[in-house]
C-alpha cells in the first residue's frame, strides 16, 4: 500500500539555522539574502529526501506565549533577534507562499504547539499516514511515537542529506540516546532545566540523576509520589525536596501543548501544483539561479521512496 507522509516543519528552527549556518551574501540591490537561500535549500532537500504527499510550516507569532504569562523569565534571558534575521522572515515567507505550501502561526503559542496539534491530529485522522518532523528543536522529540511520528533533524546547518550529518528519531532512536521514553523527554527537561529557553528545572539535579529517577519511577509526578522510598542518596533526596515546585513548573513549561486552536485538513496541506515562473523569477531576483535545478517540475511528483528503511 502506498505510503502516506505529511511534513511538517518548524520554520524559526530551520531559518535561525539558515541564518548562523550559511554566508551572508546580498542581491545586486543590497537585500541581505543568506538566510533565505539557506532555507529555501533545506526545504527543497527536505521536500527531495522525504518526498511528501502533505507538507506545512509553522511559524511562531509574537513574543507572549501562554507559557511566558505563567513564567515571565521564559526565555526572557535570550538576546534580541538580530534584526538582519527579522529583516529575511518576510522574503521567506513570500517563497513558502509562492511553493502553495500552507503556513501557520497562532497567538499565544509556539510552533511547536502548532506542530504537534497538527501531528497528532494526523495520525488520528488517518491510520496509515506518517509524520515527518523537520527540526533543529530537540523539543520535539517528546512528540515522537513509534514510527508514525518521527523527528528529521539536522546536524548542523546544511542541506538535509545523509551524508551531511541528518538524525532521524523514531522511538527506537530517542530510547537509545537518551535511555528514556519520547514522553519522558519532559520528564528529563523537568528535572535537569533548560538552559537555552530559561527552564530552571531542580537545582542540583543533572542527566545522570534525573535519567535513573525516571528510569525507575517513570514520570515526576511518579517521584514525587514515590519520593520517600527511593533509594537516593540524603543529598538527592533534599534536592528534589526543595525544587518539587520548580520541578511541576518546569514540566508545564516543558510540555508541548498537543490541543491548540487549530484543525488540521489534509487536503489543504496536499502538495498542489505551483506557479513555476513566479518561483524563477523570484529565484532570478535573488540570485538564486544555482537551485533551479533543485526544483520539482510542474507538478508535484509523488514519489514516494521509502527513506527509512
Amino acid at each position: 500500500m502506498e505510503k502516506k507522509r505529511l511534513v511538517l516543519i518548524d520554520g524559526n528552527s530551520l531559518l535561525h539555522r539558515a541564518y548562523h549556518g550559511y554566508p551572508r551574501f546580498t542581491t545586486p540591490s543590497g537585500e541581505v539574502v543568506g538566510a533565505v537561500y539557506g532555507f529555501t535549500s533545506m526545504l527543497l532537500s527536505a521536500l527531495e529526501k522525504l518526498s511528501p504527499r502533505y507538507v506545512a510550516i509553522a511559524w511562531d507569532v509574537g513574543k507572549v506565549t501562554f507559557r511566558t504569562k505563567e513564567y515571565a523569565a521564559y526565555k526572557a534571558h535570550r538576546a534580541e533577534t538580530d534584526q538582519e534575521l527579522i529583516d529575511q522572515i518576510g522574503r521567506t515567507k513570500q517563497i513558502v507562499e509562492t511553493f502553495n505550501i500552507p503556513q501557520f502561526g497562532i497567538e499565544d503559542f509556539e510552533a511547536d504547539d502548532v506542530i504537534g496539534t497538527l501531528a497528532a491530529q494526523a495520525v488520528k485522522k488517518d491510520k496509515e499516514i506518517q509524520v515527518v518532523i523537520v527540526t533543529g528543536d530537540r523539543d520535539a522529540l517528546q512528540l515522537v511515537e513509534d514510527d508514525r511520528i518521527v523527528v528529521y533533524m539536522p546536524a548542523g546547518g546544511g542541506a538535509f542529506s545523509k551524508d551531511r550529518g541528518v538524525s532521524l528519531f523514531d522511538e527506537t532512536a530517542v530510547k537509545a540516546k537518551y535511555g528514556l521514553t519520547p514522553k519522558q523527554i519532559i520528564d528529563l527537561k523537568a528535572l535537569m532545566g533548560d538552559a537555552s529557553d530559561n527552564i530552571k528545572g531542580v537545582a542540583g539535579v543533572g542527566q545522570v540523576t534525573a535519567t535513573k529517577l525516571l528510569s525507575e519511577t517513570g514520570s515526576v509526578e511518579k517521584i514525587y509520589e514515590k519520593l520517600e522510598s527511593l533509594k537516593i542518596t540524603p543529598r538527592v533526596k533534599k534536592l528534589m525536596e526543595d525544587g518539587r515546585e520548580s520541578a511541576f513548573l518546569s514540566k508545564r513549561l516543558a510540555t508541548i501543548n498537543k490541543e491548540t486552536p487549530i484543525k488540521l485538513s489534509l487536503s489543504d496541506c496536499e502538495l498542489a501544483d505551483y506557479n513555476r515562473e513566479k518561483v524563477l523569477a523570484i529565484f532570478d531576483e535573488l540570485r538564486f539561479r544555482s537551485m533551479v535545478n533543485k526544483l520539482p517540475k510542474d507538478k508535484w511528483e509523488e514519489d514516494l521512496e521509502e527513506v527509512f528503511s
